[in-house]
């Protein structure tokens, strides 16, 4: 098109009234062409006088900012007549991350405006990636150096349980040493992409044996628990140990987040399609950005803490076909609701 125009200005003067007829024609075909190209891209296309005047703007620019061209170049504060490029966010008309540049044109800038944000939930989902797999290294040469020490334990812990015949505290000992050799092979199951072994149960029974466990603790911390479940609840599909690693690691990090004298409700519910399991806790809370990246590794609010706890039991949640959520202030304590599947869900009637 450069072309075209340098031939009909240096052959203007030689045209006839019909020549003339037929290149304009052309040049409004250019024109439209051009026009329309500019009006269905999905960048924002801005055309700045030397003032910051909008000379030109197409329709993707209010699409990706809100804003018409002379509102956009107030709010992004562009620099006329320079070549930059910055990245921002945007609220609405949803929340979006843009890329914006400019460059110098004669008497004016050209603005160009994109949306960023599938490019950047790209990056952070491999940067997610690639924490899961060093967790799950971490987790295999983890497994290798405890296993060893604990079965050493157990079968120490066998020898003196048939020399001290009935005694309940080395019963208990056992107990834990082989939950926790369960958990560490619970763990390296929940980072692979291995499944669950469900069968038909109820949360009520991983949900008591993981209030047994740390009964001792909330005692000794003075926590007080309360339970709500109702007599009758609907069946859903559970691995039961990988359950109480779930609820175990919600009440301890509940335990952990308070202080002494501290209070936790939890209670069972359920509608139509789902059984609910909310844990509530009378801690410090978190802020905003804690709770945006709560089920990360290495995300933690615990001095010495490495964050995995809440990431296995975010997997195994989701193995289950359900879904966890967190609410948080601080100051205000923090709510985990952990929602499983019903096996058979009921029909609603519609009214």
């Amino acid at each position: 098109m450069k072309n075209f125009f340098k031939g009909v200005r240096r052959h203007i003067g030689r045209l006839d009234a019909g020549q003339l007829r037929e290149q304009y024609n052309r040049m409004a075909d250019e024109a439209e062409f051009f026009d329309l190209i500019l009006s269905t891209i999905d960048r924002g296309i801005l055309v700045l006088d030397d003032r910051g005047g909008v000379k030109f703007e197409n329709a993707a620019v209010k699409a990706l900012t809100g804003m018409d061209g002379a509102q956009a170049v107030e709010a992004l504060a562009l620099p006329l007549g320079k070549a930059s490029r910055r990245e921002m966010s945007v609220t609405y008309p949803e929340t979006k991350f843009l890329e914006v540049q400019t460059f110098p044109m004669k008497d004016g800038t050209l603005v160009q405006i994109r949306d960023t944000t599938a490019e950047r939930q790209r990056s952070e989902e491999e940067m997610r990636v690639g924490a899961t797999q060093a967790v799950r290294d971490l987790a295999a040469g983890v497994a290798h150096e405890i296993g060893n020490p604990l079965n050493a334990i157990a079968l120490n812990l066998q020898i003196l349980q048939r020399q001290l015949k009935g005694d309940e505290t080395v019963a208990e000992c056992l107990h834990q040493v082989s939950r926790l050799d369960g958990i560490i092979r619970g763990f390296l199951s929940a980072l692979r992409p291995s499944k669950p072994n469900l069968v038909a149960g109820s949360v009520a029974e991983p949900l008591a044996a993981c209030l047994k466990t740390l009964k001792q603790q909330f005692e000794d911390r003075r926590i007080s628990v309360t339970l709500d479940v109702p007599g009758v609840l609907p069946g859903v599909a559970i691995d039961k140990a990988q359950m109480e690693q779930v609820f175990f690691n919600l009440l301890k990090n509940s335990l952990e987040a308070m202080k002494d004298g501290g209070k936790i409700e939890i209670t069972v519910d359920s509608d139509d399609s789902d059984v609910a399991v909310t844990v509530r806790d009378s801690g410090d809370g978190m802020t905003k950005e804690q709770l945006a990246h709560l089920f990360e590794p290495y995300r933690t609010t615990k001095s010495g803490g490495t964050g995995l706890g809440l990431m296995v039991t975010s997997r195994i949640v989701r193995d289950h076909g359900g879904t966890i959520a967190a609410e948080s202030a601080q100051g205000e304590g923090t709510t985990f609701t952990v929602k499983l599947p019903r096996i058979e869900k009921r029909i609603r009637e519609l009214k």
